[in-house]
């Protein structure tokens, strides 16, 4: 989402392992023509441990303003650092914190061209920690769950006042969902602060406003909380992007990565990066209601985290095109292979289905060049020796107390 290239080359391929500092990002190339950078909210790419601060220079990518926590998932008692790396503890909501210091940055910066990062942590869990009024919108309301919604083991992160062991009822994670929504109605409240803010000072005109997620969230769907899965409630986030009298009004199918996005918000204020990268500029997307997305979408989970690998998820490999999910392991051909628009709950799996043969090979075929040009398909083990990244994979490791890698 900042660099337009997949993991590989940039270093982080899962939770808490560092970006290297060597690449190229949006805010480098905005800051090279004379846009004011500035990052506030969840930066979740300095390593271990999770409280680290990010020293100033190349390690925040580019950014001079800095309103920082590098990773903490803690929603009502908080604390955020600024360029000088000055701890500043608070209370109340996360979210609408982030959203002061952004709506001071944008009225500091009216008179020159700025280009700013808002990452709020939520409606990552725990899904719970929020204001009651915002648990209270949905408390009384009976949620409609997703079909494909099942009773799951809870986690620390599900319902923490259960036992972690406990299987959720359908009527819990409807309770989860309330929570969900209650922090998404949140955003949504401090989005509109955002919108309001460019208004007043005369700038909503000429700026481009882009709202997305880096990720979904399963919440209570095929049995699983939190990501890293190739269903749709894991790998779909919202794109909203937003021009006055430049962009085109309306709801697209086309495909996009997130891979992709960077050098499409480059393109869209006509700029674009001087180093090589993976994604594709499909800024047309967002002016022109005859331009095409991608054919297919790279999805993956490299490296299980160790939340992931606790819910027993394997790195895996796949595609999302229009029609289609397919994905496969290191060690088969596929696994998984949904007819999306048949199926959009994705409940029947049509990986061993002789009719679906040929598609399974096309799309295995699909997924295999994408591994050639971007990735390596080895075993956990060998995927972080080959990346070279066996030290910082054993900090990260020896910080949540996991087993090292021999030397």
């Amino acid at each position: 989402m900042l660099t337009g290239v997949y993991p590989l080359r940039h270093g982080a391929v899962t939770n808490d392992l560092p970006i290297k500092t060597d690449v190229t990002s949006t805010a480098h190339v905005f800051a090279d023509h004379g846009y004011r950078t500035g990052y506030i909210g969840k930066w979740h790419l300095a390593g271990v441990p999770r409280e680290t601060p990010i020293p100033a220079g190349d390690n925040r990518l580019g950014f001079k303003e800095w309103k920082v926590c590098n990773c903490a998932h803690s929603y009502l008692k908080f604390y955020y650092e600024n360029e000088d790396n000055e701890r500043f503890w608070h209370e109340g909501y996360e979210p609408e914190l982030q959203t002061d210091l952004s709506i001071d940055f944008i009225q500091r910066n009216r008179d020159q061209p700025w280009f700013l990062t808002l990452s709020w942590g939520t409606p990552h869990f725990p899904y719970f920690e929020q204001p009651a009024s915002n648990l209270d919108r949905y408390s009384e309301k009976s949620l409609r769950l997703r079909e494909n919604v099942e009773e799951t083991r809870n986690t620390t992160f599900a319902m923490p006042h259960l036992p972690q062991e406990e299987m959720l009822t359908k009527e819990e994670i409807r309770q989860t969902y309330g929570a969900y929504y209650g922090h998404i109605t949140a955003l949504d409240e401090q989005f509109g602060r955002l919108i309001q803010t460019l208004e007043a000072t005369g700038q909503l005109d000429n700026t481009i406003v882009v709202y997305t997620s880096d990720h979904g969230d399963m919440v209570g769907s095929h049995g699983f909380f939190d990501k890293q899965l190739p269903y749709d409630e894991s790998i779909k986030v919202p794109l909203l992007v937003y021009w006055k009298d430049k962009t085109v009004v309306r709801h697209s199918d086309e495909l996009i990565g997130l891979v992709d996005l960077p050098a499409s918000l480059l393109g869209l204020a006509g700029l674009r990066f001087p180093t090589d990268v993976d994604g594709r500029d499909l800024h047309r997307l967002f002016v022109d209601k005859a331009a095409n997305g991608l054919e297919a979408c790279y999805i993956f989970e490299h490296m299980s985290c160790h939340i992931a690998e606790q819910q027993g998820i394997r790195p895996w490999r796949g595609v999302r095109t229009k029609a289609y999910t397919f994905a496969r392991h290191i060690d088969d051909d596929g696994y998984l292979l949904f007819d999306n628009i048949r199926d959009p709950f994705q409940l029947d799996n049509l990986i061993d289905k002789p009719e679906k043969a040929h598609m399974r090979q096309q799309l295995l075929t699909l997924v295999n060049d994408y591994i050639d040009r971007h990735d390596r398909l080895l075993p956990p083990v060998g995927f972080i020796v080959a990346a070279g990244l066996r030290d910082k994979w054993n900090e990260s490791q020896s910080y949540f107390g996991l087993p090292l890698l021999d030397a």
